[in-house]
């Protein structure tokens, strides 16, 4: 069932739902995406793992009081184990253990510090892999990302399309517009840069002339080059709760630069602050527009209708948006 303001549902791909430090062995974290409650947990041999949290026996959440035994996590109501792979392979009070007992496992990567799952409208394996990048873990680069976090009423695709919605840049954000623009869609894959100039209003409307490659997975996982007052590599993950609303994670790197680890957070703390400021910008327009799917564009819009097309790749089955 889709929603009443998006003509699509919950796209196909790869979403974060957790940060990898968030995930110590043996840790249980109860999550809500894609309108359904998961349990996620590292085993004791350090494998992340996202299951289905209702318990297939007697539908305890498995988050709620479950906890990591071994390489299984086990339903706080009766002791059922569950692997990685969402097989029940213990009943402590049974002789016998049910082949056919599961529930349902998600398939799992970590990537930059992030754990992401692949989700399939019609349960399909993974269909393309999401890189590192070498910015991550590298010796001149803060270890850890500063974080911020939002959930917002709108899509995944609805929050994408604005990176090629080059008026809106002066409109909403008070940027002066893109003077460099491109972009490239390629499988799953799509490409962008802006060069453009803006004041920082966390440093006192300090001019910043600033640089931005972006690649996008999916419309699920994003990292972007940022080169201006500082070097930053910000990595987006929208994640949808539901048809209706996205989580939207926006974790920030930045380039040491001859600086401790803690003398580079600190420096750079006031402009990531204006950087998620800057996305805060367009909640109120995602929270209270509208789906058109023949906008009538004129010359100065971006992309957009090349943007949908790539789009179009990830929706599956009942997901999938009628013909417009």
């Amino acid at each position: 069932m889709t929603s009443r303001r998006f003509p699509f549902g919950i796209p196909d791909g790869w979403f974060p739902v957790a940060y990898s430090d968030e995930l110590a062995s043996g840790a249980v974290l109860r999550a809500r995406y894609f309108g359904r409650e998961l349990v996620i947990f590292r085993t004791e041999s350090g494998r992340a793992a996202v299951l289905d949290a209702y318990c297939p026996h007697l539908g305890a959440h498995l988050a709620v009081g479950g906890r990591v035994v071994g390489e299984t996590i086990q339903c706080p109501f009766h002791g059922w184990q569950y692997a990685a792979d969402g097989a029940c392979v213990s009943i402590p009070y049974s002789a016998r253990t049910p082949s056919d007992v599961r529930t349902r496992a998600w398939p799992v990567v970590e990537r930059n510090g992030a754990v992401l799952v692949w989700h399939d409208t019609e349960g399909r394996a993974p269909r393309f892999e999401i890189p590192a990048f070498p910015e991550w873990q590298a010796n001149d680069w803060t270890a850890t990302y500063e974080r911020y976090t939002w959930q917002v009423r709108t899509h995944p695709q609805e929050i994408m399309e604005n990176a090629i919605d080059w008026p809106h840049f002066e409109r909403v954000h008070a940027m002066v517009a893109p003077h460099e623009r491109t972009e490239k869609f390629e499988g799953p894959l799509f490409e962008w840069t802006i060069g453009a100039s803006k004041l920082v209003r966390t440093l006192d409307n300090t001019r910043d002339n600033f640089l931005i490659h972006s690649q996008n997975w999916g419309l699920g996982y994003a990292w972007l080059r940022y080169s201006g007052m500082f070097k930053t590599v910000v990595f987006t993950g929208l994640t949808p709760i539901d048809h209706e609303n996205t989580e939207i994670r926006f974790g920030i790197i930045g380039k040491r630069d001859g600086r401790s680890d803690a003398q580079t957070r600190d420096t750079l703390k006031a402009y990531m602050d204006d950087q998620a400021r800057a996305i805060e910008q367009d909640f109120a327009i995602w929270e209270n527009k509208i789906y058109r799917p023949n906008p009538p564009l004129c010359d100065g819009d971006g992309p957009v209708r090349a943007y949908r097309k790539w789009a179009g790749q990830f929706y599956s089955g009942s997901e999938a948006p009628a013909p417009a």
